[in-house]
């Protein structure tokens, strides 16, 4: 079993990223951290987010072997849980993301379990998918 899950984003513009992540995903930034050049390893720097309460974790650092947007950005999705799908898809497409899939009943809906799902694409094109119930006070 596994104790929690640490996400590695690398990217060509990090700092723009990072904006991305703390202010419309309203993530906690827990730390900038700069990596001094050693051992043939060369200088980096990244932003490491607190991504649930549970002391999940994901790291927006750059790499020079990164450039440009995902090529292939659902190949691997990541899954928020809220209990306010429509909030957040509303405030990812404000901010201009890509919108894959609206929000949607998911396969696994049912009347006593109403759970959706949206998709969307962040600045440098890594899918990321919104799960939950649409919103504490909407009827489907």
């Amino acid at each position: 079993m596994f104790k929690g899950t640490y996400i590695i984003i690398w990217s060509e513009k990090p700092d723009e990223l990072m904006k991305f992540y703390r202010d419309v995903l309203e993530l906690k930034l827990n730390e900038k951290v700069d990596i001094k050049a050693k051992d043939g390893i060369a200088a980096d720097y990244g932003y490491e987010f607190l991504l649930t309460q549970k002391n999940d974790y994901v790291w927006i650092g750059k790499h020079s072997e990164v450039n440009g947007i995902s090529k292939e950005p659902v190949r691997i999705m990541h899954n928020l849980y809220t209990d306010d799908v429509q909030r957040w898809f509303d405030k990812v497409k404000a901010a201009g993301c890509k919108i894959l899939c609206v929000p949607t009943k998911t396969p696994f809906y049912r009347e006593d379990k109403p759970w959706y799902v949206s998709t969307f694409l962040d600045p440098d094109g890594n899918a990321w998918q919104f799960m939950g119930t649409l919103s504490s006070g909407a009827t489907s």
